[in-house]
């Protein structure tokens, strides 16, 4: 970086060299123009220009309503150097690319330029050079450096394809488009966007205008130059040519110059190289003859700051790693109480089933003192755990993870207790075997509560099936009994015994009837399994019911496997299947759809056959009964159909779910095994 004093006098030389060239430009100027208007013509033609209206300082509309700016003002001096007179129309870019198209207007300023739109206008000589800046709020700069850093990031801008190819080559990048300047710097007030693309003039009047310059930064570099230029039609070469040759002769005469400084205070770089090289020549004389005398001085000031800085880094490194070690104090202390105080007893061991560590839930599940020192031998000591740990052994040269679990049972004063053991194998970050981890979990307690609920379970079934029994048998027997009261009054009576020999054999029936389904509910029998194709099967029971589903026209669909086999006792199965479609029959008597469908595949290994209906289907409190003993929703049902078939597929092995919504049909599902399964087994 320039030292401070030649900074101060290289602006002073360039101070200097402006206010010799000023008053030359300016008196050969005044010169020259006189002379140029005696020779023009009276009649002036006129041209119509176009230009943004939101692009201050360059061209814009002030508060008294003036359409001006640093470019309005170069094309009016144009104007009247060339003796021509310009109309101005105030409008954004796009509407001024459509109205020069269209031929509404003669030419557009301050234009920037891009290979698209050179192929469709003819672009003047530039007048200004500038780089795009970016606008973001002051807390984002630090995330925000340059355009790489706007992936995912949001950016608004004005519809100009030289700006948008720019942004272009970011990928990821999201584009907010407005129609001016104006509009996109209120997208990025209202929190719309993450950061406005624009030059450095036009972000630093609307920053100050809005009062918001505390709270935006403009971060500069982050585009290549770009041209400000006029742009006419192709064919418009009198005018390119007049702006050109104006553009040229107010920078040689210094009219461009003064100009500049005007709107902007200083002059353009492009103007300023001959003072630039006298004042680089300057710097570099200076700079050589105070370089010895300050070279000791300045790398003896790095030297202590490179120094004061290492040794802040140092104190702040060891800082922040005694704040790591008390974390990690912290969290080894906190993870210690969490593992002695879980219910479960947690033991590990090394690769030689060493003992590694201990909790003290395991010491007390295993009977050892709490305050005793534990080692490998004291573990070992207890036969069950000898056996877990031998099991380990037997795995520990296999590649696969293997996870065993045993519930071992001993006698602890008078008491059994249940301990369920857990080996779990311990591998490195790169796959090998380091260890074995053991839990220990105690169900004493568990196994008490669930002896307990089996014996409610059994006696709350069984207090269900009596009342259901005596239910089932007491309507018969009150028909039977009054026919036995009236037989002395009535025997005599040929309608009476008419009457008696129809109604009580009928009541004897149902009473029989009754006695052996519950028999075969309670008597448990031994199903002949064999393998059957689903699909015949299916069909043959269909076709039983066939004409009964015909006669209520009800529409009967079949998608089985032709290739499913299963694994069960046909002649149970056949009950079911038969009960289940009955069923369906009645759930549909009173639906104006009537479709029963019937499918059988194969899902995860078990062969699955579904019956789906389109009945009044079964609430949510009576489908947790359905498979209960004498639970019933039909009149005049027993209500073991459902139960005998629940109990017929799990003596298959199998299982009988069910999926019902009222008013929307039901579905059972029967899973079986199948004979793949079965070889597996074996």
């Amino acid at each position: 970086m320039m030292p401070f004093s030649l900074r101060l006098a290289a602006s002073f030389i360039c101070v200097i060299l402006i206010a010799g060239i000023l008053p030359s430009a300016a008196s050969a100027n005044l010169i020259d123009r006189p002379s140029r208007q005696i020779n023009k013509l009276p009649a002036k033609k006129v041209y119509r220009i176009a230009g943004e209206k939101h692009l201050p300082p360059f061209s814009y509309i002030n508060k008294e309503g003036k359409f001006t700016g640093f470019s309005v003002e170069l094309f009016r001096r144009i104007a009247d150097e060339e003796g021509v007179e310009f109309q101005f129309y105030p409008m954004n870019f796009y509407e001024a690319s459509q109205a020069l198209k269209a031929g509404k207007v003669d030419a557009i300023m301050g234009m920037k330029y891009s290979a698209e739109q050179s192929e469709r206008f003819q672009f003047s000589e530039p007048y200004f050079t500038m780089a795009d800046v970016l606008i973001v709020p002051k807390e984002a700069t630090a995330d925000i450096k340059n355009l790489t850093d706007l992936r995912e990031k949001t950016i608004v801008m004005q519809e100009e394809p030289a700006s948008f190819d720019l942004l272009l080559n970011v990928r990821r990048v999201e584009f907010q488009l407005a129609l001016n300047p104006r509009d996109a710097f209120d997208f990025l007030l209202m929190e719309r966007a993450d950061a406005f693309l624009t030059n450095k003039w036009t972000a630093e009047f609307y920053l100050k205008r809005s009062g918001e310059q505390d709270h935006y930064r403009i971060l500069e570099n982050i585009g290549v130059p770009s041209d400000f230029s006029a742009v006419v039609r192709p064919r418009e070469t009198e005018l390119l040519s007049m702006i050109n040759g104006s553009l040229a002769r107010m920078k040689e005469n210094g009219d461009y110059q003064t100009l500049y400084l005007q709107w902007f205070g200083l002059y353009p770089d492009g103007q300023l190289k001959e003072m630039r090289n006298w004042i680089i020549v300057l710097v570099i004389l200076i700079s050589c003859a105070v370089a010895v005398l300050i070279f000791a001085y300045l790398w003896n000031k790095r030297l202590q700051r490179e120094v004061a800085r290492r040794t802040a880094a140092l104190a702040e490194a060891n800082a922040q790693l005694e704040v790591q070690q008390q974390a990690i104090s912290e969290a080894h202390a906190f993870k210690t109480q969490i593992i002695h105080h879980m219910y479960y007893g947690i033991l590990t061991f090394d690769d030689t089933l060493q003992l590694t560590s201990l909790n003290e839930r395991a010491k007390t599940m295993l009977g050892i003192d709490s305050q005793a020192k534990v080692v490998t031998e004291d573990i070992l000591r207890q036969p069950h755990m000898a056996s877990i740990l031998q099991h380990y052994k037997y795995f520990k040269g296999r590649k696969e993870e293997q996870l065993f679990s045993e519930e071992i049972t001993f006698e602890e004063k008078g008491e059994k207790r249940f301990i369920l053991c857990r080996l779990i194998p311990l591998y490195e970050e790169s796959g090998k075997k380091n260890g074995c981890l053991l839990t220990l979990a105690d169900r004493s307690e568990a196994k008490m509560l669930e002896e307990k609920l089996a014996t409610q379970e059994k006696m709350r079934a069984l207090g269900q099936l009596v009342a259901g029994v005596a239910h089932e048998i007491r309507n018969p027997l009150t028909s039977m009994k009054t026919f036995v009261d009236l037989l002395p009054r009535k025997y005599e009576d040929p309608a009476f015994r008419q009457e008696l020999v129809k109604y009580v054999p009928e009541a004897l029936k149902r009473m029989n009837t009754i006695v052996e389904s519950l028999l075969d509910y309670a008597r448990p029998k031994h199903p002949q399994t064999q393998k059957l194709k689903a699909a015949a099967f299916i069909q043959s029971a269909a076709d039983i019911i066939e004409p009964t589903l015909k006669k209520h026209r009800v529409r009967l669909e079949i998608q089985a496997d032709p290739q499913l086999e299963v694994i069960c006792d046909p002649d149970q199965l056949k009950q079911v299947m038969l009960n289940l479609l009955l069923n369906a029959l009645d759930a549909m008597e009173q639906t104006e759809k009537k479709q029963l469908t019937i499918k059988a595949a194969k899902r995860k290994g078990s062969g699955v056959i579904q019956v789906a209906d389109t009945g009044m289907g079964i609430d949510s409190h009576s489908a947790l009964q359905i498979f209960e003993p004498f639970y019933t929703t039909k009149p005049h049902g027993v209500g073991l159909g459902l139960a005998l078939c629940y109990q017929w597929i799990k003596e298959n092995h199998g299982d009988l779910q069910v999926e019902t919504e009222p008013g929307k049909g039901t579905v059972f599902t029967i899973i079986l095994p199948t004979a793949e399964e079965e070889g597996e087994k074996k």
